[in-house]
């Protein structure tokens, strides 16, 4: 090796570890603000439906029908 490669491989790792850093911070972030989302959509919007679920942006609340089978009754878009 040359003598001075190793100072070009100690910047590509710091950079490689900066990166790293800000995905898992913004991946907690992302999961937090996933976590607020279904908790609204569960206690706050289908808080009186015996089930409900969000997927993708969306709340889901689902009713019995009157053969005791779940029908969707309600859907929201949550921001």
């Amino acid at each position: 090796m040359k003598p001075g490669i190793w100072k070009v491989l100690a910047i590509v790792f710091i950079i490689l570890f900066v990166v790293e850093s800000l995905f898992v911070i913004w991946m907690i972030y992302y999961s937090l603000k996933e976590d607020e989302r279904t908790n609204e959509c569960l206690y706050n919007i289908c808080d009186e439906y015996p089930y409900a679920e969000y997927l993708d942006g969306v709340c889901y609340c689902y009713d019995y029908d009157v053969f005791g089978e779940l029908y969707l009754d309600k859907t929201k878009y949550i921001k």
